[in-house]
């Protein structure tokens, strides 16, 4: 007896599905090292590039690897190389091709987790946006925060050994208890020294409440971050408006995060 086929996470259709990379594969073999993944449900890190095996091909193959295409250039031509303390960013984007690949991450990565049903739950709302049936996604907040390259400094000597460089592929949940954050959920997708930050209503909220919530949590992370929307073709950063890796930027990666 034939075995029954599941949907697919994107078009909902009972096909044959296929294996679908979280990151971009382009993204992923522009990486120097190897792609080292983590699988929470087992807490251990692999050799290996993180995958989920519920998209069918129609969908992998053809406009989610459209979208992925649009992103690697993106990528290679502002993000590959870490910024360097002191510099200026300049930054040239298109908002939907930018929002959807960030809101596909998201949703891979958090399929591919053992706590992200909630997640789950609230990205699959957006693939019709993701898919281009539907042309925004208004509620979706965006920020941006540059995030440089910084000495590596020996606590005890106090004597600087090497670099920490600004090279990681994150997707991740940022938690966060302060003012209004039941309404909303955060989510963290790191590409080198080019941080960005979601911020996903769970609920109908207010103007007033978004404006609450968006103070606390800037406050509560020190982030400098810039807001990204749908009107902007391109933004600069000056290097006052960067920051730089240090342990506590590191330790809000909570290994355990959908």
């Amino acid at each position: 007896m034939e075995s029954k086929k599941k949907c697919c996470a994107f078009c909902g259709v009972q096909k044959k599905l296929s294996r679908e990379h979280v990151f971009p594969n382009g993204v992923i073999r522009k990486l120097e090292e190897g792609m080292l993944s983590l699988n929470d449900k087992s807490d251990k890190v692999f050799k290996a590039d993180l995958v989920v095996k519920d998209v069918c091909e129609p969908c992998n193959n053809g406009i989610l690897s459209e979208i992925d295409g649009r992103f690697v250039k993106l990528f290679e031509d502002n993000m590959l190389q870490p910024i360097q303390p002191g510099d200026n960013v300049e930054f040239e984007f298109n908002y939907n091709d930018l929002l959807r690949e960030l809101l596909k991450i998201s949703y891979n990565s958090a399929r591919a987790s053992a706590d992200g049903f909630k997640a789950v739950a609230a990205l699959r709302k957006y693939v019709p946006y993701i898919l281009g049936k539907v042309n925004d996604a208004p509620d979706v907040m965006l920020r941006l925060l540059i995030v440089t390259s910084s000495n590596r400094l020996n606590t005890e000597t106090n004597q600087i050994e090497g670099t920490m460089e600004a090279r990681l592929l994150r997707s991740c949940k940022v938690s966060y208890n302060g003012p209004q954050h039941s309404n909303f959920m955060i989510r963290l997708l790191a590409f080198n020294s080019f941080w960005f930050y979601l911020i996903i209503p769970l609920k109908p909220v207010s103007s007033s409440k978004i404006e609450v919530f968006i103070n606390g949590f800037m406050d509560s992370y020190h982030l400098t971050g810039i807001p990204i929307c749908k009107t902007m073709k391109s933004v600069s950063i000056p290097k006052e408006k960067t920051t730089y890796m240090h342990p506590s930027l590191i330790e809000g990666m909570s290994r355990k995060r959908a």
